[in-house]
């Protein structure tokens, strides 16, 4: 095929894509996002840099819905096919736990990483319960704001901006800072392991005491 190709091209019959192909380069060096913030609260492109470095070339993710996994979708590296699980479809919140389990399940040996904003996350958070009772491992990453942005943008779009966040003064867990649920009690309480983080240089080893602890217990930890 290469040697019809470059007959072609001879010929004039193929058109030569070598300056498309450095054009591709050129705008793949120089267009690439930003990902490297050391901002307080911690940005989502610092968490999704952080996790490309983590967990490598076989990694499967899980996802569902929403500003956290349109961005992961354009920042995280997946190599292989069939490891960006996603539903697909719009109106799907809650569907990110279960999926993850169903992978898990399905293919004990893949190493799954599921991400998710906190309003999908707390849709079905109780199927965390299910990772515990049956032993399946896999680390949940919650990038949580309690804003509910893609819900706010859609609504925006029509001059709309009504009451949707989920923050609130929790009396019993003052360390979330106003943020409102304490997703660390809810997981431990349902089974698993959970860790909050709250600066950027502490999500890399989060990442590695997270494997450590799905490693050890054989259950989810968010």
């Amino acid at each position: 095929l290469v040697e019809v190709a470059q007959e072609m091209q001879k010929a004039g019959r193929l058109p030569c894509r070598k300056e498309w192909v450095a054009d591709c380069q050129q705008r793949k060096r120089t267009l690439l996002r930003k990902t490297h913030f050391d901002n307080v609260p911690v940005k989502p492109q610092r968490v999704y840099e952080e996790m490309n470095k983590a967990f490598g070339r076989d990694v499967c993710y899980v996802t569902t819905i929403g500003l956290s996994q349109i961005a992961a979708a354009q920042m995280l590296h997946v190599f292989k096919d069939r490891h960006w699980i996603n539903c697909g479809q719009a109106g799907p919140l809650g569907w990110t736990i279960p999926a993850a389990l169903g992978v898990c399940a399905a293919d004990p040996k893949r190493n799954v990483v599921a991400i998710s904003g906190d309003f999908d996350f707390q849709f079905l958070i109780e199927e965390l319960a299910v990772g515990a009772q049956f032993n399946i491992p896999y680390i949940h990453v919650l990038v949580n704001n309690a804003y509910l942005g893609l819900i706010r943008q859609s609504q925006r779009a029509f001059d709309m901006d009504y009451c949707v966040q989920l923050a609130f003064e929790n009396i019993n867990s003052s360390e979330v800072n106003g943020y409102g649920v304490d997703h660390v009690k809810v997981a431990e309480g349902l089974g698993c392991k959970a860790i909050r983080v709250f600066k950027p240089e502490d999500i890399a080893p989060a990442f590695e005491q997270a494997k450590a602890l799905m490693a050890q217990y054989r259950v989810p930890v968010v």
